[in-house]
């Protein structure tokens, strides 16, 4: 190995450690005191690394700060603490809006759910038909089956819309009331009160709107729909829209 070699390896080395500890200027003799890199250019960018959502979540310990681009989602990512963050874009903003469809499979008017007079009761949804096609992005659902709960989202606005068949099978006049029951100190809700004036064994239509604010004690139990009637009543058909709007991010 000839001594000329030997010199250039040496300075290598020697520059490289020298670099470790100082700052990086790529196209530029004057790097920012700011910053450690350093990069100009007036026809090109800086490129990250590039992979998909899975090779990103495959990544071992990752460093807080972590910059990737995922090429599933079509977005930058970092990671901070224990999860990894997608970076926002204005369009990304007006996603945080939108509506799902829950409907009950169970109770129809062949087999309708029955409720006694003066007694109250959890609508039943199973939720088994629904459409969440359009859900905000942030979110994996509006409306929990297995607890019968609507569920909340950083003190946004909800509106719920309910609707049902109900049939009084007794008395010639029957009141209907539906709330919202979020528990805790507060209990239900907006109350609602629906005449049944058609009569006994007459099918109904039910409609109703709640415009909501999901803050507090909402937040930490969610709600449920409750029901009840001055006259026993089968009630059938039973769906739920829930719009969100978002608060400003």
């Amino acid at each position: 190995m000839s001594q000329f070699f030997l010199l250039r390896l040496s300075l290598f080395f020697l520059l490289m450690a020298t670099s470790a500890f100082a700052q990086v200027g790529i196209n530029t003799s004057t790097p920012h005191p700011s910053s450690v890199l350093d990069v100009e250019s007036n026809s090109q960018g800086m490129l990250t690394p590039r992979m998909t959502s899975a090779q990103r979540n495959g990544i071992s310990n990752p460093a807080n700060g972590l910059l990737v681009f995922d090429t599933d989602a079509q977005a930058f990512f970092y990671y901070s603490n224990t999860n990894w963050i997608k970076l926002k874009s204005a369009v990304d903003n007006s996603l945080y809006s939108g509506w799902a469809e829950y409907r009950d499979d169970t109770y129809t008017n062949a087999n309708p759910f029955e409720i006694n007079k003066n007694t109250k009761y959890t609508l039943p949804n199973n939720a088994n038909i629904s459409n969440e096609t359009q859900l905000p992005i942030d979110i994996p659902t509006f409306y929990d089956a297995s607890t019968s709960k609507i569920l909340e989202k950083d003190g946004d606005a909800l509106n719920v819309v309910i609707e049902f068949k109900a049939r009084p099978t007794a008395g010639s006049f029957a009141r209907l009331s539906v709330s919202l029951d979020i528990g805790g100190a507060v209990g239900e809700i907006y109350p609602r009160d629906f005449s049944m004036a058609k009569g006994k064994n007459e099918e109904h239509y039910y409609l109703s709107s709640f415009q909501v604010f999901t803050l507090n004690t909402w937040s930490t139990n969610g709600a449920k729909i409750k029901v009840s009637c001055t006259e026993d009543t089968e009630i059938y058909d039973i769906r739920y829209v829930i719009s969100r709007t978002h608060k400003a991010r």
